[in-house]
């Protein structure tokens, strides 16, 4: 700190920050001196935040150990705002409070120029400055919020959600690493669990504490509704793309970590779906079709990904597209894993006499049937065919046996033209 570099751009930018106070204060003899001088002391305060800025990130570059850079730089920028909240209180200076409001997204920045391969937030006491950054964002906005513009608060709400469950997943991430040198599951699951349960959470209709309470569209919706795509788009990647092992944990169909972490990411982005529809103001029976058709060909995506992980695992077959689509083993697998699908379907439809579930039931029957003569019928025997057509035949009666095409559902007949009850003479 004894030099020029570091000591010329802090007494620039405090002398903007002295000046921008200075202006916003003061008598002025119209109110287009004011407007004038208000906006000359905003350009004034981000002048000074930058020269502030400038100087200490290049004292920590210039001198710190490349391992402890981010967790000074992460310590610098939440004393800053921390002085600078004390400032806007006590001065009761709304612009420097806004100013507060980008502790986040420098923090972002932070974490994305020392990331990785293996970065995980909490080493080099990284854990003490990311809790002092979350910490310091939190009261901050807590007690400025009545000073500042709702869009910012609400922004910078959401920010910090993300930020706050961005770094923990980082950090469930590095520790699942440890366990998966060679192994993918484990890092596939890194990233899944905590959003997951973060959609679960804000599904739930109980009351969380502040700030979940105070802003509830903020953490249940605006913050939510990006986790829940994103979680979407990793159930269908990782569903594709690894094979499930997970060593030392021996491979076993649907209670594997990878399967369960992705019935888990599954559910809470069905939950949060289905929680998000009356904040959303999107007619519920159109909304209902809609999460529940994402739903169930994301489950026929699962399970067939399901049958040539376990065919990979049990029978030996290379865990590639060709292969896997070559390998009779996966089509008999597949054959009878989808009519257990549609007698599911079938059997439900049956029972909450709903047309359209069975119809869908019946046209995946109808799938598997094409594929039993296109597929099975055109490769020559083998123990595999005949398991395939045998457990079709049998499901194929189950299905014919206790799911029947349901009755279209009556119609409500108004009250005004249902007939009158007949009413039989009294014998004395």
């Amino acid at each position: 700190l004894a030099h020029s570099g570091f000591w010329t751009p802090l007494v620039l930018g405090l002398a903007a920050l002295v000046g921008a106070w200075r202006l916003q204060l003061g008598n002025h003899a119209s109110a287009f001196d004011v407007l004038s001088l208000q906006r000359l002391s905003e350009v004034l305060l981000v002048w000074g935040a930058g020269w502030w800025a400038l100087a200490w990130v290049s004292e920590v570059l210039r001198f710190a150990p490349v391992s402890l850079q981010a967790t000074l730089l992460l310590a610098v920028a939440s004393l800053s705002v921390a002085l600078w909240t004390l400032l806007a209180l006590r001065l009761k200076w709304s612009s420097l409070g806004l100013l507060c409001t980008l502790l986040i997204p420098a923090a972002g920045v932070v974490m994305l120029t020392g990331w990785h391969s293996r970065y995980h937030p909490a080493a080099s006491f990284g854990w003490l400055a990311w809790a002092a950054v979350f910490v310091v964002h939190f009261v901050s906005l807590k007690r400025l919020a009545p000073t500042l513009l709702v869009r910012a608060v609400s922004t910078a709400h959401v920010l910090g959600c993300w930020l706050l469950i961005g770094v923990l997943a980082l950090e469930l991430r590095y520790g699942l690493l440890l366990l998966s040198e060679q192994y993918n599951a484990w890092r596939w699951l890194g990233w899944a669990i905590l959003p997951s349960l973060y959609l679960v959470l804000m599904a739930a209709p109980r009351t969380w504490p502040w700030p979940v309470s105070a802003y509830p569209r903020e953490y249940r919706l605006y913050a939510a509704a990006p986790l829940a795509l994103l979680m979407l788009g990793w159930f269908w990647l990782a569903n594709a793309a690894s094979d499930g092992t997970a060593e030392p944990l021996p491979y076993m169909p649907l209670i594997n970590p990878l399967e369960l972490g992705l019935l888990f990411a599954l559910f809470g982005v069905y939950v949060w779906s289905r929680s998000a529809m009356t904040p959303l103001a999107i007619r519920k029976d159109y909304a209902e079709h809609a999460t529940q058709l994402i739903a169930g060909v994301s489950l026929f995506v699962f399970f067939t990904a399901l049958v040539m992980r376990t065919a990979h695992h049990w029978g030996g077959v290379p865990f590639e597209v060709d292969a896997l689509l070559e390998s009779m083993l996966v089509q008999a697998g597949l054959s009878i894993v989808w009519t257990l699908m549609a007698l599911s379907l079938m059997i439900g439809g049956h029972l909450r006499h709903r047309r359209e579930v069975w119809l869908i039931g019946a046209a995946l029957i109808g799938v598997v049937v094409a594929k039993l003569f296109f597929v099975e019928l055109s490769n020559r025997g083998g123990l595999a065919r005949i398991v395939s057509f045998i457990g079709v035949g049998v499901l194929l009666l189950v299905v014919g046996y206790f799911a029947p095409l349901p009755p279209k559902r009556a119609e409500a007949v108004p009250e005004s033209e249902k007939p009158a009850p007949e009413t039989e003479g009294v014998s004395s």
